[in-house]
């Protein structure tokens, strides 16, 4: 047997308030998806691609920062092209999840 413990499933729920829930939305649909370049939906989530300058680096890290503290259901993860290339976002759920998602940074 290993040391480690058995995980409990994170409910899927969001913590913020209806109000912060909604604020948030506003937000990261004015300030950060509305600059994707692309998206198309995997099996349990989607992926964003966004510019790949140092800006749109730090907008993201700040966003997985912010999104693991009031949805730590999401797995995310971030691609970075050589060359300066596109930074692919993926974020990626369990069952269930992927309706927030398109609720929240797809936008229906």
């Amino acid at each position: 047997m290993g040391t480690e413990a058995k995980r409990s499933p994170i409910p899927i729920a969001c913590r913020l308030t209806e109000e912060g829930q909604h604020k948030r939305r506003e937000e990261l649909s004015r300030e950060l998806f509305s600059g994707h370049e692309g998206s198309r939906e995997l099996e349990d989530g989607y992926e964003f691609v966004f510019q790949g300058g140092a800006e749109w680096a730090e907008k993201l890290v700040s966003f997985v920062v912010s999104e693991r503290e009031c949805c730590p259901f999401f797995t995310f993860e971030m691609i970075f092209e050589p060359g300066g290339g596109p930074i692919s976002l993926r974020v990626r759920g369990p069952e269930g999840a992927k309706d927030l998602m398109r609720e929240e940074f797809v936008g229906g």
